[in-house]
């Protein structure tokens, strides 16, 4: 079941970052980068965030959650997170498809994660995202830059 989480509560925003963090190690590892600026965030970061929680609940517990913000008139996704003991059950999958049908119909939608990170990559173009840049931060990380166009959709 997919519901709308509520991150300013400290409570919430405390189960967010217990399921961010090692999710966010599991990329870290795969990308060779342990800079990845969400490896950092606080219960308190997360509650002053200014983005939208979407989470996953299985048996009453969060599994994944999606959070996105409003950027230059784009739904932009921050974070795309899922429990490593629950990869490959598509709960990203349905995160996203959720997020595109419910929340982000007919607008533009952008995402960014590490250049390395094929799995997500490949997850975002089954999707119908593209890639459009490629570009490295100051702390040396390859980045990619993924867009979907709804409104050329519709």
């Amino acid at each position: 079941m997919i519901e709308r989480l509520n991150h300013k509560e400290e409570v919430v925003a405390a189960e967010i970052l217990a399921l961010q963090i090692p999710g966010y190690q599991v990329e870290a590892s795969w990308i060779g980068f342990d800079g990845i600026p969400h490896l950092h965030d606080t219960v308190q970061t997360i509650m002053e965030s200014g983005e939208t929680f979407f989470g996953f609940l299985s048996d009453g517990e969060l599994a994944g959650f999606l959070s996105y913000k409003e950027e230059d008139g784009a739904a932009f996704i921050h974070r795309l997170v899922v429990h490593p003991g629950q990869f490959h059950e598509g709960i990203a999958s349905e995160m996203i498809a959720y997020f595109l049908e419910e929340e982000a119909q007919g607008r533009i939608v952008k995402v960014t994660t590490g250049a390395q990170n094929q799995a997500a990559r490949k997850l975002y173009t089954k999707f119908g995202f593209h890639e459009v840049e490629e570009y490295s931060t100051e702390a040396g990380l390859e980045i990619v830059l993924m867009e979907k166009d709804q409104k050329a959709e519709q």
